[in-house]
């Protein structure tokens, strides 16, 4: 894999770059000069590429383990970096450009639940990632489509990484926070602490946050001030729940995550209360989300 692997959109000003082979990663995103997202450094990881997919769930399944009418399924680690199964099948797989425009790309995926893929997600299903720049920025539109035979457990978001300098702020409200246990699995909701309480925005503390909020607004405001760049999330109404992850300052990055269920919401009680959406076969999920830019 090389970076001469990329497919490239532009417009207005706005680059956007994509690796097919990398997971379908956005390698990177920028406004002239300034990198919008922390640019992929070439190294065949897609956790170093600037957003990936998650599909069909987001973040980690306890013990690899879900039951859904009665039965019980087992999924396969997919990441040598963390214990549990994480993030789905899509940022692990070789996906195809299906259409490329100056300003838009289509992506697509299948995943067949047979042979050893059945241990990364028991249903079939075909996703399309569609990606384009306008005059605003850019948008992202998910549509994963059910192909198995029975109904599926469904979930979308995205996973980007920001760069952290020149003082960013970030802003976003929700209703409440996810404390998590030594697993990074959410084990009870709280009212937001003072330190993780973002309705007015401020500087990024040091690493304490790697928490889902719920009640989200679909909306986040991310502001480098001395570099005078406001970058907005606009994502699905129904998207109401918002990862963020704050590692050290060192690190050069953070992520905001949007995402349309809880953590291991597949083991909770009512996952669909949760956010997960059960399809009915040949039924399609869709979302969407804007990353409007604007410089001073």
């Amino acid at each position: 894999m090389a970076t001469s692997d990329q497919v490239h959109l532009d417009h207005a000003g706005f680059r956007l770059s994509v690796c097919p082979a990398l997971g379908g990663a956005i390698t990177r995103f920028a406004l002239g000069d300034f990198d919008l997202l922390r640019p992929w450094d070439g190294i065949e990881q897609v956790r170093r590429a600037s957003c990936f997919v998650l599909a069909p769930y987001s973040n980690r399944i306890a013990d690899g383990m879900f039951q859904m009418h009665g039965e019980q399924y087992r999924l396969r680690l997919n990441s040598p970096e963390h214990a549990l199964p994480i993030h789905g099948v899509g940022w692990k797989r070789r996906w195809i450009v299906a259409a490329h425009e100056p300003d838009r790309l289509l992506l697509t995926l299948q995943h067949r639940a047979e042979g050893d893929a059945l241990q990364d997600w028991p249903f079939s299903f075909d996703i399309e990632h569609e990606l384009g720049l306008d005059e605003q920025g850019a948008w992202l539109r998910l549509t994963l489509t059910n192909r198995s035979d029975g109904v599926m457990p469904t979930g979308l978001g995205w996973h980007p990484y920001f760069p952290r300098h020149n003082g960013v702020t970030l802003g976003f409200t929700a209703k409440q926070v996810w404390l998590s246990d030594e697993q990074q699995l959410p084990h009870q909701a709280v009212n937001l602490p003072p330190r993780w309480d973002f309705r007015q925005a401020r500087e990024l503390a040091e690493p304490e946050l790697d928490h889902c909020f719920s009640g989200w607004d679909a909306k986040a405001t991310l502001r480098w001030p001395t570099a005078g760049v406001t970058l907005q999330i606009e994502a699905d109404p129904s998207m109401t729940h918002l990862v963020v992850y704050t590692p050290p300052a060192a690190q050069g990055l953070f992520a905001v995550e949007p995402v349309s269920h809880l953590n291991n919401a597949l083991n909770q009680a009512d996952p669909i209360e949760h956010g997960v959406v059960d399809l009915q076969p040949g039924e399609s999920l869709q979302r969407h989300c804007r990353l409007r830019v604007t410089r001073s």
